[in-house]
This record gives C-alpha cells, sequence and structure tokens, in this order.
C-alpha cells in the first residue's frame, strides 16, 4: 500500500512531461493543413482574377505556374509572365511572388529580364540585372507600388525621332493613388534615376558625364491602361483633359544642372502645351544648340540672367542655380519670357 502513491504520482508527472510536445504536434499539423487550404485558395483566386482580367479584356499568362513557400509564405512562381491587351503586349522573365501568409496584402516580386513591350509601332526592350517590387493593396484597391532596379537598360524603337536608349546604375519608382483627389483619377509618381546614360541628351546637353534623375509629378486622369496602342492610350488621356503636374524635375550632369516645375499637357495637334518655371547653370550649351551657334547660346543666357563666365566649371564647386523666365510651350513653339526659341519646333507625339 505505501508504493501504491508514488507509481501514481510518477504516471501524473509523466503526462504533464509530454502534453507540450503532443500540443506542438498538433499545432504543426493544424497549421499545415490551414497552408495547404490557403494555398488552394491562392490557387482559386489567381484563377479567378486572371478570368475577371480576360473578361476586361487582358489576357495573362503565367508560364509553368507553382505555388509554394510552406509554411510562412505563399510564393507564386511563373517561369514566365505575359499579358496583352488589344493590340499592346508585354513580357517578363521568371517572375516570382511572395507574400507572407500573416500579411498578404503586402506583395514582394522580383522579375528577371528581358522586358519586350510593343503595340506594333513603338517597341520597349529592357534589361536589368535584378528588379524588385513591393505592392500594397487593400479591399478598395491599390495602395502603392513601389520598384527598385539596379543596372537598367532600355530602347525605345518606332518613334518618330528615332532609336531612344539609356541606362543606369540604379533605379527607383514609387507610384500611388492620390487620396484627396481620387475624382481626377490622380496618381502621384516619384523616380529617380542615378548615373544615367542618354547618348539623345549628351548631343542636346553636351558632355559625356552620366546623369543623375530625379521626379515628382501627379498625373490627372490615370484611370487605368484601356487596351490600345501608345497614340489611343496618350489621345484617350488628352480628351480626358489629362495634366502632368510637375513638382519638381531634376538634373545634375557634371557642372550642368536644372530643376524645373510646372504643367503639361497635349494640345489638339498632339504637341506638349504648358508652362514651366526653370532654375538652371551651365546650361550655355544647350542654348547654343537651340538657337544654333554657341555665339548665340550665350547671348541669349545672358539676356535671361546666365553668365557663361559665372558658370564656367570650378574644381569642386557647386553649380549656382539662376532663374529663368517661364518657358511656354504653345501652339508648337517654346518661349522663354519675350524670347521665341529660334530653329525649334514640337513635333506631335503622334
Amino acid at each position: 500500500m505505501d508504493q501504491a502513491a508514488p507509481t501514481g504520482n510518477v504516471r501524473r508527472s509523466r503526462f504533464w512531461l509530454y502534453t507540450p510536445f503532443v500540443l506542438l504536434l498538433l499545432l504543426a499539423i493544424a497549421w499545415s493543413i490551414a497552408w495547404f487550404v490557403i494555398r488552394g485558395r491562392t490557387a482559386e483566386a489567381l484563377d479567378g482574377w486572371i478570368a475577371a482580367e480576360a473578361r476586361s479584356g487582358r489576357q495573362w499568362t503565367c508560364g509553368d505556374r507553382t505555388i509554394v513557400g510552406y509554411p510562412f509564405r505563399i510564393e507564386v512562381i511563373c517561369t514566365t509572365l505575359d499579358v496583352k491587351r488589344g493590340a499592346v503586349s508585354a513580357s517578363f522573365g521568371r517572375t516570382e511572388a511572395v507574400a507572407q501568409v500573416y500579411q498578404p496584402r503586402r506583395i514582394i516580386t522580383e522579375v528577371a529580364g528581358p522586358l519586350h513591350v510593343t503595340d506594333g509601332t513603338v517597341t520597349v526592350d529592357g534589361t536589368w540585372d535584378l528588379l524588385q517590387t513591393s505592392i500594397h493593396v487593400s479591399q478598395s484597391g491599390l495602395q502603392r507600388l513601389s520598384l527598385a532596379a539596379n543596372a537598367p537598360k532600355v530602347t525605345i524603337t518606332g518613334l518618330g525621332g528615332g532609336e531612344i536608349a539609356g541606362s543606369g546604375k540604379h533605379l527607383e519608382l514609387h507610384v500611388r493613388p492620390n487620396p484627396s483627389r481620387r475624382a481626377e483619377f490622380a496618381g502621384d509618381v516619384a523616380a529617380s534615376v542615378t548615373e544615367a546614360r542618354i547618348p539623345i541628351l549628351d548631343a542636346l546637353v553636351g558632355g559625356a558625364e552620366a546623369t543623375n534623375l530625379n521626379m515628382d509629378v501627379t498625373v490627372t486622369q490615370a484611370d487605368g491602361f484601356k487596351g490600345g496602342t501608345i497614340a489611343e492610350e496618350l489621345e484617350l488621356w488628352r480628351k480626358a483633359n489629362g495634366k502632368l503636374e510637375i513638382l519638381m524635375l531634376s538634373a545634375t550632369k557634371g557642372s550642368r544642372q536644372i530643376e524645373t516645375k510646372g504643367e503639361l499637357r497635349l494640345d489638339e495637334q498632339h504637341r506638349p502645351a504648358g508652362q514651366l518655371t526653370i532654375a538652371a547653370a551651365g546650361l550655355d550649351g544647350l542654348l547654343g544648340n537651340l538657337t544654333g551657334g554657341r555665339a548665340s547660346g550665350n547671348l541669349l543666357g545672358m539676356l535671361l540672367g546666365q553668365n557663361p563666365r559665372a558658370n564656367a566649371p570650378q574644381p569642386n564647386a557647386k553649380p549656382q542655380l539662376a532663374s529663368l523666365p517661364p518657358l511656354r510651350l504653345d501652339n508648337g513653339f517654346l518661349a522663354m519670357g519675350p524670347f521665341v526659341i529660334p530653329n525649334v519646333r514640337l513635333q506631335p507625339l503622334y
């Protein structure tokens, strides 16, 4: 009788010893079941979204789609990703989208090149070393899209002015709907490119130095891609009285620097129109190119407050910006203050 009590105590102590492990095992089994349920619902949601996009005219194709990421993530992998609407088509390389199970509305993607976009007339080709995006969505739709790319290279062909090429060391892009201007379908865009190499800019401004670009703009009537050609999309935007509000556009190229603010739109002849305020340094070479001669450019620069000697490069000196008269784009002409810039005619974009 005296030995029975200790035996019961040992059994009870062993039960509590193993209980945490049993509960942990049950939790792991339940989590595994939940993950596979979420995986199945993710596949159904993707199929439903692709079907809804197809009804809207956008055809998405995810090559060899797989869904992995157990135990805490949902990863959707496409060996190729293609989208087509109307005459416009775009294709990407391997694309991987990742979301945490506990934060499904924030999606991180990594996209491999090459990029190929065409509407049958204009073609955009791009490559990069690394491209990642971050997408935040809510029940009301997109909240923010951010993109970062290392060593991007882009070539645009099919435009009237010939091929346009450019590259850079690093690109960042941030897009969001403007929360206070939803009635205007306004979207805010902030972008920057470091050490950009743009041959057409070298020919216009002069010098082979890399360019650092920063842009902060708001686009009104940005209510989505309708599936037409680039010309058709721009025409829809123009007819809706769309505007490009430049909050800040700055470029630095060696000793040359420019900062611009203003507003642009398209006129009935499909040419850029609007007015810009500009502060610049070291642009006498650009003025010379525009006016057909360096002497004329220096004269116009002095009349507009630009002193070529003051803007001469100085070792380790930061360019001093000088405010210029407003630049007006009107009826295909460029006018700065009272002067219409000769030898410059704005051509229709489409």
